[in-house]
């Protein structure tokens, strides 16, 4: 069977912003509800995190892959790069702030 890109493009498309509008699909767990079991300091709270962030993209790349190569559902393929692109999202807005704290943190007076 010959992969066809244009209808391919169009369907991912189709489904990505339909992902958008509705939000993650219900039978998808959202990731900020996930807690990594990381006892102990901050760190290795953000360090839990920021592993499961990189694990979430690796599996969106692979899920990507074998969506390019016709082996995967569309449909979870859509849900994997956005969920996938909501985790970017919260890890960069994590590291705004903790710089932001940071230089509050040099600003103050001794």
């Amino acid at each position: 069977m010959a992969i066809n890109p244009n209808v391919n493009i169009a369907q991912a498309a189709q489904l990505y912003n339909q992902a958008q509008q509705t939000g993650i699909t219900p039978n998808a767990i959202p990731t900020q509800d996930i807690q990594p079991n990381v006892p102990g300091p901050f760190s290795n709270l953000v360090s839990g995190y920021l592993n499961q962030a990189t694990q979430l993209g690796q599996t969106s790349e692979q899920l990507a892959i074998q969506g390019i190569q016709n082996q995967a559902n569309l449909t979870d393929v859509v849900t994997a790069v956005s969920e996938a692109e909501v985790t970017l999202q919260t890890v960069v807005a994590v590291r705004d702030k903790v710089v932001e704290a940071y230089r509050e943190i040099l600003r103050m007076p001794m």
